[in-house]
């Protein structure tokens, strides 16, 4: 078990899994209303990336990777990331009905949050801050498969097809899941006319 600082699960497997299980949205005429289909899945596919931008606060601040503000801290936390998916949907939502924005900030949010999700599962690094605000402890799943990805480019490759390995059940999962939840709101809005 690698222990380094600075790692996590790649940032493709992140996007892949935001990505794929937006796909159900591409049937919602409410969020269809709000943007076109490739940024229903492109945007969510960013914001399950997102949580990693405090890598930035790390490298420009000088900021400590097992502090608060750290790599995994505050910013990977599912409260966090649950108010940043409800402001930018109030924001995206302005001038649709309130019920347009719920289904985009449960969109938004549900992919983000799988971002701390899969980093809990890798095998090194510090835990992540999962219970903010009840605790500001580092937490791992008992089951870690994937293995981290450091944060250099240049070492990411290098060691890509090991990293990638471990992240492909993950990524065929929710390419899967997002598949058939789509498949079945087709199937819905076929029969039934639409759906939220």
């Amino acid at each position: 078990m690698r222990q380094n600082g600075g790692e996590m699960a790649s940032a493709i497997t992140h996007f892949i899994v935001g990505a794929a299980l937006a796909l159900p949205a591409l049937e919602s005429p409410s969020i269809r209303s709000v943007m076109p289909g490739g940024a229903i899945v492109v945007s969510a596919g960013i914001l399950a990336v997102a949580p990693d931008c405090d890598t930035l606060a790390m490298r420009a601040a000088g900021v400590p990777y097992d502090s608060f503000w750290g790599h995994r801290g505050f910013f990977h936390s599912p409260f966090l990331l649950l108010l940043l998916a409800s402001s930018l949907a109030m924001i995206a939502t302005r001038r649709h009905p309130r019920r347009t924005t719920v289904w985009i900030a449960m969109l938004w949010a549900g992919c983000a949050i799988t971002h701390p999700l899969l980093d809990a599962m890798t095998d090194g690094g510090l835990g992540v801050m999962l219970l903010f605000p009840f605790s500001e402890a580092r937490l791992f799943f008992p089951w870690r498969p994937i293995h981290v990805s450091p944060l250099s480019i240049v070492r990411f490759f290098d060691q890509a097809a090991y990293i990638l390995w471990s992240e492909l059940p993950f990524c065929i999962a929710a390419l899967v899941l997002g598949t058939s939840g789509l498949l079945v709101r087709m199937r819905k809005s076929t029969s039934l006319g639409g759906a939220p």
